[in-house]
């Protein structure tokens, strides 16, 4: 099974740039509450590097800063099924589940993943030639990312579970990344990650990484 982190985010229909009275974030935080903005307003926009005609994805997760003089960290050591260094900057083939709370249903779904990510212990920049600068701390080739159809993402089967929530003693905290860790004793955890894992891998229906914006 490969290694797998879930993360928290705003929630949008297309995720693909914020387009006024179409498609603008909400349940971010008090960040997206008071700038109306989000950096994960793009994770599902795709774009070419120079020279390279593949198109990739990059994800943004806000992270909390913990010191005002330390960058935000994603502690990449802390991932479900890795063993690596306190040190190591990044680590490739990790699945990214997006993960959102919609206003029309209870709890947190998953509204997509990068099925084959390389993930950044700090955060990274793309500039683009119109000025605008991405903050991302995953990437991965548009042809491993999946965004969930609006109904599809209301299935029970998509749940994400928060800890202490509804018998769960696993899933989010206050974070809004969850590493999925071991919890060394039976909670449920590693039938959940199991069969989360397994969807993402069979999943073969629509995907609206390519769905017209209206």
């Amino acid at each position: 099974m490969k290694p797998i982190i879930f993360c928290n985010i705003a929630r949008m229909n297309y995720y693909k740039g914020i387009i006024d009275g179409v498609d603008e974030p909400e349940n971010g935080g008090s960040y997206v509450n008071k700038y109306k903005n989000a950096h994960e307003a793009n994770n599902f926009d795709y774009f070419n590097f120079p020279n390279d005609n593949t198109d990739y994805c990059a994800g943004f997760v806000m992270l909390a800063r913990t010191s005002k003089e330390k960058d935000t960290e994603l502690h990449i050591e802390k991932i479900n099924g890795l063993e690596l260094a306190k040190n190591q900057e990044l680590v490739d083939n990790v699945i990214v589940v997006f993960c959102a709370k919609s206003n029309k249903i209870d709890g947190v779904r998953v509204v997509g993943w990068y099925k084959n990510a390389t993930v950044y212990r700090y955060p990274q920049e793309i500039n683009f030639e119109s000025g605008y600068i991405q903050q991302f701390n995953f990437i991965d080739k548009k042809d491993n990312c999946v965004l969930l159809p609006l109904g599809e993402r209301y299935l029970a089967k998509w749940i994400v579970p928060r800890s202490g929530h509804d018998g769960y003693k696993f899933g989010f905290g206050r974070s809004n990344v969850w590493y999925a860790q071991d919890l060394g004793e039976d909670t449920g955890l590693k039938a959940y990650v199991e069969k989360m894992s397994q969807q993402i891998e069979e999943y073969n229906g629509e995907n609206w990484i390519d769905k017209e914006v209206r």
